[in-house]
């Protein structure tokens, strides 16, 4: 029959075998967040502003995935202006933040210089969000992760109304899942 050190064996190469095969199981989920800031400036307003948006981030695949997400990673964000009408030389400045919904403190996710309305739109191409500060990326990617209500703001001013336009903001993540 079998030895004590052949049922060792056994059970080692089993166990062996068993923790290959969980780390074979992992598959990579797109989890991606799009939403809108709409800017409404009627001619004669202040040239300060801010727009709001609460995004709820809870998607489908967080719900399926839930306890079994191994990573999440931003892998890149993009705005873009669509829609835009107004004064052809509009130009807007400020910073791009988020926070939690409900709270009032608000994190820098980028700052905005000088973008001009009608170029870019015409352009049609996204500007990238460039993360250097990984605090802030680690902060806003448990916030997707958790599935989170966020709320983003666009705080800025501009040199000219009225203008009417949407920042389009593109969040690509990806989350690791062990199945």
């Amino acid at each position: 029959m079998f030895s004590r050190k052949n049922i060792q064996m056994i059970v080692t190469v089993a166990l062996l075998i068993m923790a290959a095969a969980c780390s074979l199981f992992k598959q990579d989920v797109n989890v991606p967040q799009t939403f809108e800031l709409r800017l409404d400036r009627p001619a004669g307003a202040a040239q300060q502003f801010a727009v709001l948006k609460d995004v709820d981030t809870n998607t489908e695949e967080l719900k399926k995935y839930k306890g079994d997400v191994e990573s999440f990673d931003i892998n890149s964000i993009t705005y873009r202006i669509e829609d835009f009408k107004g004064h052809s030389d509009a130009v807007i400045s400020g910073n791009l933040e988020f926070a939690v919904s409900g709270s009032s403190e608000f994190t820098v996710l980028d700052t905005i210089s000088d973008l001009h309305l009608r170029k870019m739109q015409e352009s049609g191409q996204p500007n990238t969000v460039v993360l250097h500060d990984q605090a802030v990326k680690q902060k806003l990617a448990m916030l997707l992760q958790r599935g989170s209500v966020v709320t983003f703001r666009l705080n800025a001013t501009t040199t000219d109304s009225p203008i009417a336009a949407s920042l389009i903001v593109a969040i690509d993540t990806k989350m690791t899942v062990e199945l």
